[in-house]
C-alpha cells in the first residue's frame, strides 16, 4: 500500500506538470526584468536631455551666424542619436545579452519557436527619424480614424437629433454658426404641414449678435404662400478696403452697422419648377465705430451712407427656376433665379436706388454621383434720380458665395459678375469632399468693363454634410493673393 501511495503522488505531479504545460503559464525571466529596467532608464533619460539641450544657451545670441547655425544642427544630431539609444538600446542589448542555457532550452525553442522579429535592429535605427517626422501626420490619421469610427459605432448624430427633435418632427433646437454673427440656436415649431415658426439667436466675439424670427407658409389658396420676417443684428467687425475693384489691402479699417427689418415675402408657384417670389418690407441702418481696435475705423466723410441713419422701404421681385432632382445634395439639373428691387429712404429723399441680380448653376452628374457644377452669377446696382446708394448695399467680393480666399468686404463697387467651378467628390453617406475655382470682379459698369484681366481668382478646397432637405454644414478653405481663408457654416 505504501508503495501504491508512492505512485500516486508521482503521477499527481505529473498530471500537474502537464496542466501547467498546457496552460503555458509564463515565468518572469530576470533578463525581461533588466531588459525593462533599462528600456525606462533610457526613455526618461531622453527627455532630460533633450530638455536641457533644447534649453536657451548663451552661445545662441552669439553674434556669428556660423556659431548660431553649428550649435542648432549639432543639438539636432544629438537629438536624433538619443531617441535611437533610447528606443533602439533595450533591444540591441537584448540581443547581444541573449545566449542558449542549455540544450533542452535549444530543443524548446525548435519545438516551439518564437515569433521573430520583422525588421532587423540596423532597420529599426534607420527608419526612426523618418517615422519621427511623419508622426504628427500619423497622429491625425488615426485621430480622425478613431472620431469616425465613434461616430459610426455609437451613431451619436441620430442620438443627437433624436434629443433635439420631437419624436414627430413638429419641433427641435439645433445649433447655428456663421464667421459674420457668430454661434447660437435656432428653434423650428411646425405650426401645420406647410407651416412653420423659426426662431433664431446668435451671439459672437466683440458684441457681433443677431435675432430672427419668421413664419413661413401660410396658405393662399392651392398655389401661393404668404409669410413674415423680422431681423435684428449687430455687425461690429465689418471690413471697407475701399471702392473700387482695386482697394488696397493695406487700407484695411472696419466699421459696426445696427441693422433692423422686417419683410412680408409671398410665393406663387406656377408649377413644379417656376416660382415667383415678391417681398415688400423696410430696414433701418445705423453705422457706429468698429469694435476691432487691431485696425482703424471707417472714418471717411465722403461715404454714402456712413455718418447718416438711413431708412429704407424695398419692393423685390424673383422669378425662380429649379430642377434640381434633390432639395438636398443635387445630383443633376437646373437652378436659375432673376431678382430685381427698388430702395427708397422713408424719412428723406437722399437715397434711392434699385438693383438686378442675377444667378444660374447647373449639376452635371459626371459617374459614381461625382457632380462637376457651373455657377455664373451677377448683380447691377444704380442710383435712382441722382441719387445716392449707401455703401454698404455696394456688390462685394468676399462675402459668402463670390470669390472664396478673399476677407468680406475685400472688393466694392456698383456691379459685380463672378463664376465657379466646383467638384463634388462623395466621401460618405451624407458627405461630400469639394475642389473649386471661383474668379469675380467689380465695377462701376460691368456691361463696360468685361475684360479678363483684373478679375480676383481664388481656389481651394471643402468638406460639405448635407441632409434631407438641403445643406447642414459646410467647411471650406480658400486661397488668393492675399492668402487663405476658412469658412464654416453650421445650420444657416
Amino acid at each position: 500500500m505504501p508503495f501504491l501511495a508512492g505512485k500516486s503522488e508521482i503521477q499527481k505531479r505529473d498530471n500537474l506538470s502537464q496542466v501547467a504545460f498546457t496552460l503555458e503559464i509564463p515565468v518572469r525571466k530576470k533578463e525581461d526584468v533588466t531588459l525593462k529596467i533599462i528600456n525606462l532608464t533610457l526613455k526618461t533619460t531622453l527627455f532630460i536631455l533633450i530638455f536641457f539641450i533644447l534649453k536657451p544657451r548663451s552661445v545662441l545670441n552669439h553674434r556669428n551666424w556660423i556659431m548660431r547655425s553649428f550649435v542648432f544642427k549639432s543639438k539636432i544630431w544629438l537629438i536624433i542619436i538619443i531617441c535611437c539609444l533610447a528606443f533602439c538600446g533595450p533591444q540591441i542589448f537584448a540581443q547581444n545579452s541573449a545566449t542558449p542555457e542549455n540544450e533542452n532550452s535549444q530543443t524548446n525553442d525548435e519545438q516551439y519557436p518564437r515569433k521573430r522579429k520583422s525588421k532587423q535592429t540596423w532597420e529599426v535605427i534607420v527608419s526612426l527619424p523618418g517615422k519621427l517626422v511623419t508622426l504628427p501626420l500619423l497622429i491625425i490619421l488615426k485621430s480622425t480614424e478613431a472620431v469616425t469610427t465613434y461616430f459610426d459605432e455609437t451613431k451619436i448624430i441620430a442620438r443627437l437629433n433624436d434629443i433635439m427633435a420631437s419624436d414627430d418632427g413638429r419641433r427641435g433646437v439645433f445649433p447655428t454658426y456663421s464667421a459674420r454673427t457668430g454661434g447660437g440656436l435656432m428653434f423650428y415649431q411646425k405650426l401645420s404641414q406647410q407651416t412653420a415658426l423659426t426662431l433664431q439667436a446668435t451671439a459672437g466675439a466683440k458684441q457681433r449678435q443677431k435675432f430672427q424670427a419668421s413664419i413661413k407658409g401660410f396658405r393662399l389658396g392651392n398655389s401661393a404662400t404668404l409669410g413674415l420676417s423680422a431681423t435684428y443684428q449687430f455687425l461690429t467687425t465689418e471690413k471697407f478696403y475701399g471702392l473700387g475693384n482695386d482697394s488696397r489691402n493695406e487700407n484695411e479699417s472696419n466699421y459696426a452697422i445696427k441693422q433692423m427689418s422686417f419683410e412680408i415675402p409671398i410665393a406663387y408657384y406656377l408649377n413644379k419648377s417656376f416660382s415667383i417670389d415678391a417681398r415688400v418690407g423696410f430696414e433701418s441702418n445705423k453705422i457706429e465705430d468698429g469694435k476691432d481696435s487691431k485696425i482703424p475705423s471707417t472714418t471717411d466723410p465722403n461715404l454714402p451712407g456712413l455718418i447718416t441713419d438711413v431708412e429704407l422701404s424695398k419692393v423685390q421681385l424673383t422669378l425662380r427656376y429649379d430642377s434640381k432632382n434633390h432639395p438636398g445634395r443635387p445630383t443633376s439639373g437646373l437652378e436659375f433665379s432673376l431678382s430685381g428691387g427698388v430702395y427708397n429712404e422713408i424719412s428723406g429723399n437722399e437715397f434711392g436706388f434699385y438693383k438686378t441680380s442675377w444667378n444660374a448653376a447647373t449639376y452635371l452628374n459626371l459617374f459614381y454621383n461625382r457632380v462637376l457644377v457651373l455657377r455664373l452669377a451677377g448683380e447691377i446696382t444704380e442710383p435712382l434720380s441722382n441719387r445716392l446708394v449707401p455703401f454698404y448695399h455696394f456688390s462685394e467680393i468676399g462675402q459668402q458665395g463670390t470669390v472664396r480666399g478673399f476677407q468680406r468686404g475685400r472688393f466694392r463697387g456698383p456691379d459685380m459678375i463672378l463664376g465657379s467651378i466646383e467638384y463634388r467628390y462623395p466621401i460618405w453617406q451624407i458627405i461630400d469632399f469639394t475642389l473649386f475655382v471661383d474668379a469675380g470682379k467689380v465695377s462701376q459698369n460691368i456691361f463696360d468693363e468685361l475684360n479678363l484681366d483684373d478679375y480676383h481668382t481664388g481656389y481651394g478646397a471643402g468638406i460639405r454634410i448635407w441632409g434631407k432637405k438641403g445643406l447642414i454644414t459646410k467647411m471650406e478653405i480658400g486661397k488668393s493673393k492675399d492668402g487663405y481663408r476658412f469658412q464654416l457654416v453650421l445650420n444657416n
